[in-house]
This record gives structure tokens, sequence and C-alpha cells, in this order.
């Protein structure tokens, strides 16, 4: 009997301890996702678990990948949710175009954080959102 008890424990512990895994994406965007140069938008990467699960959120905009630095996001402070932001004002020199945002997570391992789909991506494989920026 006891020997059955330990054994449906450790089988429940190593099945608790498979299903924590990694952070998942629930949800990339960036709001506005329509812009004048002067705006001001918000990126925002929403992911499962906790915010201490993550090292690291930051994108590089694809079109401008060794032209523009990666910019770093942070975690929303007084949030229930797994959310990170960075706000940032699109520059008046901006050219007019739709631009590819490709997100990069890092788990608390500093492992990437791969989502379905986008694997074989070389940038944003963690996720990716467009902004267009356009003429007033």
């Amino acid at each position: 009997m006891k020997f059955w008890t330990i054994a449906v424990l450790l089988v429940l512990s190593f099945a608790m301890i498979a299903s924590a895994g990694q952070p998942k994406v629930v949800k990339a965007e960036i709001n506005p996702a329509v812009a004048e140069p002067g705006e001001t938008v918000v990126m925002m990467v929403e992911f499962t678990g906790k915010a201490k699960d993550i090292k690291e959120v930051s994108f590089v905009i694809r079109e401008y990948l060794y032209d523009q630095p990666r910019r770093y996001l942070s975690p929303k402070k007084d949030s229930k949710k797994n959310i990170w932001v960075l706000e940032e004002t699109i520059p008046y020199d901006a050219p007019y175009d739709i631009f590819s945002l490709d997100v990069r997570g890092l788990d608390s391992k500093g492992k990437e954080i791969v989502s379905k789909g986008l694997e074989d991506n070389e940038t944003g494989r963690t996720a990716t959102t467009k902004l267009e920026i356009k003429d007033k």
C-alpha cells in the first residue's frame, strides 16, 4: 500500500513539473496600430505565468534590424496579469510605411520563448505585430 501511495505521488509531482513549463504569449499589440510622427504609441505583450518567470522582453524593427537599437519593455506595475509595456513617441523624421515589430522574450533561465508558428523566423520568434506610420 505504501509503495502505491509513493508511486502515485511521484507521478503527480512529475506531471506538475512538466505542466509548469515556459511562459506563453497571450497577446502582443501596439496601440494605436496606425500613428503619425510625434504621436505616442504603447507596445504591450502579455504572457501566461508571472513577471518573475520572464527575464527580458524586447523588440526590433524588422525592416531596420541593424539600423535601430533593440528596445526593452518593462513589467507593468500594479497589474495582476503578466504584462510588459513600453511607451514611445514616433520620431518626427520617421518614414511613412508599415513596420513589423518583432518581439523576443527570455524566460527566467535566459532561454528564448518561442511561440508556435514562429519557430522559423529569424527575429520575432516570441511574437510579432505591425505598426503603420502615416502622413498627417
